[in-house]
């Protein structure tokens, strides 16, 4: 096992005794070559244009609905700046909406407001203005702004109508005194798993302004619960422990039913630069307030790693994909017992162009494939562009079961 590198803010004396599988350092080792799945794969271009910067549709969130057969991803869109080191992407950048209705195969981009990728001044909601188990509920978290009031917690959007308009920001109510994110700052995505007409958890996340220049590598991940239609929120728990010296952030999580949820975390040693990156997967089996770690689902490589994108197929496996940046590839990984251990890598997707991709957002269409949704940019089509990748079910049910 590799040498145990703690952060200095951080270190404590028997950390690894007190927190187990969370501290263990990422193990760099040689990874076998994934088999490829070129011949169940087709790509289809989501939206794409020669002079615009298409990226990250983890941040902007995903939606689905009539057993995806309809399908809404988010995703950023900037002016592309092909002289700029790292991401090549101008100002200003607007959300985009990207819909399929059927399935998958083809897309058209909407231009929501642009209040829908603002916190704003949030309100707090009203009785009955929420319910979330609405079948065409959309729910859209936006991370914080400012270091007091309302708007530092973030705040969210709802949306009923399967995103085509939208009512909000939303506050969390609730949390402004949490003594748990007292001086924290809310870097929350979006992740929700609606529990009945007036119940919802939801995953956020916050970092310690306080660490200086280590605050951005070191976000931590934690649940929340309203029970009155999003009126009011309480805090449930860490995901992670808040001294887990390693950065966890934006989960993508599932619903197992019975309070047990699982989550699928990007990890980042922050003293390994940027090339220490990879998957793990927590559960909690009390609705959200206790989490475990359970696996190490793979490796994202360098540049800053990327987010996995976590689902539930139809037969109860899980599905994960995210982005290896050092090999520049998407990847996919199954489960058939809840995540405990992972059948072989898959390539979805390889991209020797460049390592700036990924960022996936996952579905499961009304025909049983996989939907897998994320950015990149290619010789042919050199400004980043958002692409889907529809793998068959044939091979969802065959070739990737895990022995």
């Amino acid at each position: 096992m590799g040498r145990l590198r703690l952060h200095p803010l951080l270190a404590a004396p028997l950390a690894l005794a007190v927190f187990g599988p969370f501290l263990l350092p990422p193990l760099v080792v040689a990874q076998p070559a994934p088999a490829a799945v070129s011949q169940a794969v087709r790509q289809v271009v989501v939206s794409s244009a020669p002079d615009r910067f298409l990226a990250w549709p983890a941040n902007n969130g995903f939606w689905s609905w009539q057993g995806g057969r309809e399908m809404l991803v988010g995703f950023s869109d900037g002016p592309w700046r092909p002289e700029l080191e790292g991401h090549k992407v101008g100002q200003p950048q607007e959300l985009r909406l990207a819909r399929s209705l059927d399935g998958g195969v083809s897309w058209s981009v909407e231009s929501p407001p642009a209040a829908l990728s603002r916190t704003g001044t949030p309100q707090p909601a009203g009785p009955g203005d929420l319910r979330f188990d609405h079948p065409d509920l959309a729910v859209r978290v936006v991370a914080g702004s400012g270091e007091k009031g309302p708007a530092r917690l973030g705040a969210f959007h709802v949306s009923t109508d399967r995103g085509r308009t939208w009512r909000g920001p939303w506050a969390f109510t609730g949390l402004e005194d949490t003594p748990e994110l007292a001086g924290l700052r809310i870097t929350s995505r979006t992740s929700v798993l609606p529990q009945g007409r007036d119940a919802v958890v939801m995953l956020l996340s916050a970092q310690d302004p306080s660490l200086g220049r280590w605050a951005g590598r070191l976000d931590k991940p934690f649940a929340v619960r309203s029970d009155d239609g999003g009126r009011r929120f309480r805090f449930l728990g860490w995901l992670v422990p808040r001294r887990d010296p390693y950065r966890a952030v934006m989960p993508s999580a599932v619903d197992l039913g019975g309070g047990r949820f699982v989550a699928a975390l990007r990890r980042r040693n922050p003293r390994g630069g940027e090339d220490e990156n990879w998957i793990d997967l927590v559960v909690s089996e009390d609705g959200g307030r206790r989490w475990q770690f359970r696996s190490r689902v793979g490796e994202a490589g360098c540049c800053n790693g990327n987010p996995p994108a976590l689902t539930r197929l139809r037969d109860g496996r899980l599905a994960c994909a995210w982005a290896d940046r050092r090999r520049q590839v998407m990847l996919l990984r199954l489960s058939d017992d809840d995540g405990r251990t992972w059948g072989p890598e898959r390539v979805v997707r390889a991209n020797p162009h460049a390592s700036d991709m990924g960022y996936p957002q996952i579905g499961q269409n009304d025909r049983g494939e996989l939907v897998i949704l994320y950015y990149l940019a290619t010789a042919e089509r050199p400004a980043s562009f958002i692409e889907a990748s529809l793998i068959k079910a044939s091979l969802i049910e065959a070739s990737l079961v895990p022995r």
